[in-house]
């Protein structure tokens, strides 16, 4: 816990779970803990001290308005992700027009990204991939809960994907929160990332920490994923927008880079 608002709002969420009830709803009409609410309340506190999320402890989270289930199978959504989202949303209005959009999301983990564009564009065609079948699991339980229609596949993009299958016609929309972090990086994370959320969902070798950038970028392009006219949107290591922008071929047009709402280079935009 970083500070005395963060800690507020965990014991929130917290008495929110065990209750049943909001904030103002306890202060309305007063809620006193029963024993089995007090038990229940210590076995989460302990989770807690040990520095597991709440996120994990809670065993769900939400991201854009909607509550996904949240485990040690996938990470934990970051606001900027739905930032990344949201942008890539407003930015398709002007291509979609009467028609349904094909939407990929590479490196889907919870399936938080494909799911929550399904329930805004619930015509389109959404799918979600990933390598980790334990991450695919927790996000088609996500997407049946949720009732949106996504398709997830298990499928390494750094190999070269089977010939046909969801490759076999270009996608209007390309989004990707793909693992950024160089090893490097560990020294100066918290513990309770470092010892709870998967390393191969956030972690890059330091010799080439914009590998899935590279094969994301190639493959839209030489290999046709995205459709000409397509919208590519990424997530990005803070200091690596510039880096993986100048990958992007230079006959791609709307290539830009916005900062997330902390002020940090984030988010890499471009058509094909």
């Amino acid at each position: 816990m970083d500070d005395g608002r963060e800690s507020e709002s965990i014991v929130r969420l917290v008495f929110d779970r065990v209750s049943g009830m909001t904030r103002m709803d306890r202060l309305t009409a007063p809620w006193r803990a029963s024993e089995s609410d007090l038990e229940r309340l210590a076995l989460l506190a302990d989770r807690l001290k040990s520095g597991e999320p709440v996120q994990y402890v809670l065993g769900e989270t939400s991201f854009a308005g909607l509550t996904f289930q949240c485990d040690r199978r996938a990470l934990i959504p970051r606001p900027e992700t739905e930032e990344l989202l949201m942008e890539a949303l407003r930015r398709v209005q002007t291509m979609r027009g009467d028609s349904s959009l094909r939407v990929l999301d590479i490196g889907t983990g919870s399936g938080i990204l494909p799911i929550a564009w399904k329930s805004h564009g619930p015509s389109d065609e959404v799918h979600g991939l990933d390598l980790q079948t334990d991450a695919l699991e927790l996000a088609k339980a996500n997407a049946e809960r949720l009732g949106c229609a996504v398709d997830f596949h298990c499928i390494d993009i750094l190999q070269h994907p089977p010939a046909g299958g969801i490759f076999s016609a270009p996608f209007d929309v390309i989004l990707s929160n793909p693992p950024y972090i160089p090893q490097a990086d560990c020294v100066e994370m918290l513990p309770n990332v470092l010892d709870w959320e998967p390393p191969s969902a956030l972690f890059v070798e330091d010799d080439d920490p914009v590998l899935f950038y590279r094969r994301i970028i190639d493959g839209c392009g030489t290999e046709g994923w995205l459709t000409p006219g397509g919208l590519l949107a990424l997530e990005c290591h803070r200091d690596a927008t510039e880096q993986v922008a100048d990958l992007i071929p230079e006959n791609w047009s709307g290539k830009e880079r916005l900062r997330d709402l902390q002020g940090n280079w984030r988010m890499v935009f471009a058509r094909r």
